[in-house]
């Protein structure tokens, strides 16, 4: 288990909700990382998977509190969630498996990166970031954590 020093209660339930995600998964599938922001009023957590084709999942809070949470897969494609700390948890929960899962993508264009993941249920969330050219557009579809898991 990681621990997390100066950790609000707050960020302590992310972290639990990430070791949940990283326990329903086989052994050895992926990692489970956590830092202390540069300063030092956060926690960045992040699963990375030992799939090289699927995409790393990850979340940053402050420690003043979770109504505001940062997620974020692939290369960076960053969703700024704030709400209810109870909703927000579920809701990142529901990214993360969706993430796991391999419903997810970015397409890299000549201005920017659009993220999406798919939910159960259909519903998709989209992200774009602007200023990150790309001279040749591509669009990465991510694969699951564990291809077996994937199949049942």
């Amino acid at each position: 288990m990681i621990s997390i020093t100066k950790s609000a209660d707050e960020s302590g339930r992310l972290l639990k909700l990430f070791q949940e995600l990283l326990d329903s998964l086989p052994e050895g599938t992926a990692t489970l990382g956590s830092k202390r922001t540069k300063n030092d009023d956060g926690t960045i957590l992040w699963l990375t998977p030992t799939n090289k084709c699927a995409a790393e999942l990850g979340a940053h809070s402050e420690d003043g509190g979770l109504s505001l949470i940062d997620v974020f897969f692939g290369s960076g494609t960053t969703f700024e969630l704030n709400g209810d700390v109870d909703e927000l948890l579920e809701l990142v929960r529901r990214l993360g498996l969706a993430v796991i899962s391999g419903r997810c993508e970015e397409r890299f264009g000549f201005l920017g990166v659009r993220g999406k993941i798919q939910m159960d249920g259909g519903k998709v969330y989209r992200c774009t970031h602007y200023f990150h050219p790309r001279l040749y557009p591509k669009t990465v579809r991510y694969e699951p954590y564990d291809h077996d898991a994937a199949k049942s």
